[in-house]
């Protein structure tokens, strides 16, 4: 739990020099909030997904090989939302996010846990996620009073990772034509692709050519990460 100040914490996110220093940072924020896991997830320019923190390697390839970040509720959440996102208000109930559910439990990650995405310059797009066992009403009045201070320490972090790492951000893109933004802004929205082919009066297969050259245009490796930029560019609002 934090004291009443601070600014001892955002002087120790100022001095961290190099990566092996923000892993260090990352897992300290267990003991600074007292939770059992810690995590910050970063989207690179190429697509993949750097992973600081206390989250087991067999979890984070597990999530990424499998395709799971394309179903978790989490996942979906942060495109949807600036603030922390608690987990349990999200809806678990289908059959994809019970099996990513299970998964993380399994993985010592959860029952409770607490997200917060974070949107940079030109594209760059972060979360930070901290998760604990007990009581989810302790949970939430815990965060009740602590929003404030972890949004303020994730910026702060998210600032001087981008200092210590420039090509963490890319280029702005071209804009996205009425039909590519149409079909980024549904996909972020949850929707699947027979869902959005529907809404949108088109075939799947002229579908999945919008979705292409969005992704193109994005510089993303996936879906994901096209959604993610597009986002994050404001080429779409969800």
């Amino acid at each position: 739990m934090l004291d009443n100040s601070l600014a001892p914490l955002l002087d120790r996110i100022r001095a961290i020099p190099d990566e092996t220093a923000v892993n260090a940072f990352v897992k300290s924020l267990c003991d600074v909030f007292d939770v059992t896991q810690s995590a910050y997830f970063l989207m690179q320019p190429d697509g993949h997904t750097r992973v600081y923190g206390t989250f087991p390697q067999e979890w984070i390839e597990g999530f990424f090989a499998n395709g799971l970040d394309r179903h978790d509720p989490i996942v979906l959440a942060c495109f949807n939302r600036y603030l922390p996102i608690d987990w349990q208000d999200l809806d678990w109930s289908s059959r994809q996010a019970q099996m990513i559910y299970q998964f993380a439990l399994e993985h010592g990650l959860g029952p409770n846990g607490y997200t917060v995405p974070i949107r940079g310059p030109r594209g760059q797009y972060a979360a930070l996620s901290l998760c604990a066992g007990g009581s989810a009403a302790d949970w939430r009045e815990k965060w009740e009073g602590e929003m404030s201070n972890l949004m303020t320490i994730c910026q702060f972090l998210n600032a001087r990772i981008l200092e210590i790492d420039p090509t963490l951000c890319s280029e702005p893109r071209k804009a996205l034509s009425p039909r590519e933004v149409d079909a980024m802004s549904f996909l972020a929205r949850g929707m699947s692709r027979a869902q959005i082919a529907v809404k949108l009066d088109i075939s799947e297969h002229t579908l999945r050519a919008y979705i292409e050259s969005a992704r193109r245009k994005l510089d993303a490796t996936n879906t994901t990460h096209a959604v993610a930029k597009a986002i994050a560019h404001g080429f779409i609002l969800v």
